[in-house]
């Protein structure tokens, strides 16, 4: 069956839910976290005429095609609606008498909030989008946005984020805290710092505002992000190498060229920050927090990353295998971080990142950070 371009969800669909009832034991099932569609699952059943296996790939979504399928010459599509809720999915209907995006954007929010805690059973939160025509006949409606470029591109990023350099990059960088007053020195400009954080620690500083989305507010896939987002673009990211080359080609020695460099700095600490705790936030198993509000962005950066910098070692790929091999993984890395650390005091290692912070005063610091760091190993 095609999807009908244009849909609407009515308002009783996003207040009142039809809730699931306990899963059934043919429940499909969900193996691994993914974006939605583009989780690979297979269903393999042996048929006796072939002699062979036959695997279909995305199995819950051709179940709920069977259903429907199964339903076609029902008047209202109540059976498969009802057959749907004995498998435990929550169902949002959209009739074809209507159009509002604005609804549809309720039905995500909702989806957030409620069918995609992390914190449950992923039988728990099975749900549905169905579109209802004319004649009672039911489609299965899937968000794509053309955000498939999008999707591949955070995937890709997620597998290639290392934690230990986010670590190191915030242990080297808050050294700039020592400079905050320019008073206490001439002044402090970027070195090839902007290099650095541009190409060595690109993945570390992409796609926060998505993280946050996905993690912290449990947005359900990439389309839908894209569809309660007023922003696609990774604004965070262009900020702090704007803003670093923007001070970079300031009057040397001035206010403006110091501020800028160190407000820059430490926008991306909070940035680095903030994709370590929504990983971390992911990997805990946190429930989503509000994902309505045109603040609810910011409110997920900021949670993000007081989250990182309390259990940072939390957002690290390899803690999930838990037990002994995650508290083997923290110490080896503590260890890394700390003998970077020691490293980043060093005069030609801080003037190569940020020119000028070789003369600030590093004793508070060092002792603020080291507080920092053994608190997050502990």
């Amino acid at each position: 069956m095609s999807t009908p371009d244009k849909f609407s969800v009515p308002q009783t669909a996003v207040t009142e839910p039809i809730q699931p009832k306990p899963p059934h034991p043919t429940t499909p099932h969900t193996h691994g976290d993914g974006d939605g569609d583009s989780v690979h699952s297979y269903v393999c059943k042996f048929k006796a005429e072939s002699g062979q296996w036959e695997c279909v790939e995305y199995y819950k979504r051709q179940i709920l095609q069977d259903v429907i399928d199964s339903a076609e010459n029902n008047v209202d599509g109540r059976a498969a609606i009802d057959q749907l809720k004995d498998f435990g999915v929550t169902v949002y209907l959209a009739d074809h008498d209507s159009v509002d995006i604005g609804v549809l954007r309720k039905v995500v929010e909702h989806v957030s909030k409620n069918c995609n805690d992390r914190s449950k059973h992923h039988l728990d939160n099975q749900r549905c989008l169905l579109y209802r025509d004319e004649k009672g006949r039911l489609y299965n409606l899937l968000l794509k946005n053309e955000s498939a470029g999008l999707a591949s591109t955070w995937k890709s990023l997620l597998l290639s984020f290392s934690g230990l350099q986010a670590m190191i990059a915030i242990t080297a960088l808050a050294r700039v805290f020592s400079c905050v007053n320019p008073d206490e020195n001439s002044s402090v400009k970027p070195g090839y710092l902007s290099i650095v954080l541009g190409l060595i620690l690109y993945e570390e500083i992409s796609y926060v505002g998505l993280n946050c989305s996905m993690y912290i507010r449990g947005t359900p896939s990439i389309a839908a992000h894209t569809l309660i987002s007023n922003f696609d673009s990774d604004w965070p990211r262009k900020i702090v190498l704007i803003g670093m080359a923007l001070a970079a080609v300031q009057i040397q020695g001035s206010n403006l060229q110091h501020y800028g460099t160190v407000g820059s700095i430490l926008l991306s600490i909070l940035v680095i920050a903030a994709n370590l705790g929504s990983r971390a936030w992911k990997f805990m198993k946190w429930k989503p927090v509000d994902n309505g509000g045109l603040i609810a962005p910011l409110v997920s950066i900021f949670v993000a990353a007081t989250t990182g910098f309390i259990f940072p070692y939390m957002g690290f790929g390899k803690i999930q295998a838990g037990g002994k091999a995650a508290v083997q993984l923290v110490i080896y890395n503590s260890i890394i971080v700390a003998f970077m650390f020691v490293i980043s005091d060093f005069d030609a290692v801080q003037n190569f990142l940020v020119v000028g912070s070789e003369t600030c005063n590093q004793d508070m610091t060092n002792i603020v950070l080291g507080s920092w760091f053994t608190f997050t190993v502990i």
